[in-house]
């Protein structure tokens, strides 16, 4: 029997930068656990706006954090991945030089960006983020950063960044499409597989007892982490092709319909 399910939440759960979500979710949540089976919502969103979006069960979950970076439930900080900070200003100054790219720095708590953009105002009121302009970075940064997030309004993120930024840090840091509009950049080893390996070790369990969900690029090791992997509808080729299965698309709640055919066959 599956032990852990995880999800994937933007593309898959709701659509990009929206905070409405399936109340369906919650009771199968609620289901889940009195079955004895976790859930963990993956994302490269801050911790807050994870909690805000499932708060009827906000305390009855895993969060796996800032694509990776960070694992934890409601009272225990499991790890955290920090970028280094010697090497941190030298990818915020080459950023800059991408065409219209703005800048978000996210630590475990909350994200940073220098003015109040179309970009803050976004994070802010949609993704309910605790987020703070301050200005300029080197002068006023002071916490540790475990994510970057280049934001590209004309919706050419991941063309823009491999033109010339990816080649240049790929190799040191780990940078991925997690959307038209985002790449993200974090430290080595900071992925959603490696933190859902860290959680099945963390719980006991196994690949074989592990489902989970995604929709993009930033999902792939997650799904090579789970024996059961599902790819929705909606998601990118590269995703459908890596996955075991294809659930109905977003837009019909396919992952919601999935975890709860899976719920209904158990007797959960």
């Amino acid at each position: 029997m599956i032990r852990l399910i995880a999800s994937d939440i933007d593309g898959t759960l709701v659509p990009d930068g929206t905070d409405k979500i399936d109340p369906r979710m919650f009771d199968l949540i609620l289901r889940m656990k009195k079955a004895g089976i976790a859930f963990a919502a993956a994302s490269g969103r801050q911790y807050l706006s994870i909690r805000k979006l499932f708060k009827p069960v906000m305390d009855d979950i895993y969060y796996i954090t800032e694509s990776g970076s960070v694992l934890r439930d409601r009272s225990k900080v499991y790890y955290q991945n920090i970028i280094d900070p010697r090497q941190l200003f030298d990818m915020i100054d080459d950023i800059r030089r991408i065409d219209r790219a703005d800048i978000m720095l996210c630590s475990a708590e909350r994200a940073y960006c220098e003015d109040a953009s179309e970009m803050y105002i976004w994070m802010r009121d949609s993704y309910k983020y605790d987020i703070r302009a301050i200005g300029d970075f080197r002068d006023n940064l002071h916490d540790d950063i475990v994510k970057i997030s280049i934001y590209d309004p004309d919706e050419k993120a991941e063309e823009k960044v491999n033109e010339w930024f990816a080649p240049k840090w790929g190799e040191t840091f780990k940078i991925v499409a997690a959307g038209t509009m985002w790449q993200d950049i974090t430290a080595p080893g900071s992925t959603k597989g490696g933190a859902i390996k860290r959680l099945q070790s963390e719980l006991g369990i196994s690949r074989e007892v592990t489902m989970a969900f995604g929709d993009n690029l930033n999902d792939l090791d997650m799904l090579d982490a789970a024996e059961e992997s599902y790819a929705i509808g909606s998601a990118r080729p590269e995703v459908r092709e890596a996955a075991k299965h294809v659930a109905d698309t977003l837009q019909n709640q396919g992952a919601v319909k999935a975890i709860e055919q899976y719920l209904d066959m158990i007797g959960a």
